[in-house]
């Protein structure tokens, strides 16, 4: 849809639980809010913990109904190895039933995000 907004959440690199609830209380607020918009996490080197990974995946079971209505697309950008095969886990366990993808770079997402806006890209 064009117009819909393109939003970055770049957590802290020691990414705590207090973070971690902040950051999906902004999400779920994002949600409400009723209009459609892109996702776009830059999460650097964080590692999220076990407990702080099924926080995540419980997030987006217990909201895949507005995630699917509102979210166009979900972009994680992840810098290292290890940290996009935690990020593969997790989108496994519960994957968004929007376009989303995995990226290394700021740049690259945000194309990725502009192209599904455009309607150039449906599918990552």
């Amino acid at each position: 849809m064009h117009g819909s907004e393109i939003i970055w959440v770049k957590p802290p690199a020691k990414l705590t639980m207090a973070e971690v609830d902040r950051i999906l209380g902004e999400l779920e607020e994002y949600l409400r809010r009723g209009r459609p918009y892109y996702l776009l996490f830059d999460l650097g080197d964080a590692l999220p913990d076990a407990v702080q990974r099924k926080k995540l995946t419980d997030h987006m079971r217990n909201n895949e109904d507005a995630i699917r209505e509102w979210v166009r697309g979900l972009g994680v950008v992840v810098s290292s190895p290890l940290a996009r095969n935690l990020m593969t886990a997790i989108l496994w366990f519960a994957p968004p039933k929007v376009p989303h993808s995995l990226f290394a770079t700021r740049g690259a997402a945000q194309a990725w995000a502009e192209s599904l806006r455009s309607g150039q890209s449906r599918v990552a």
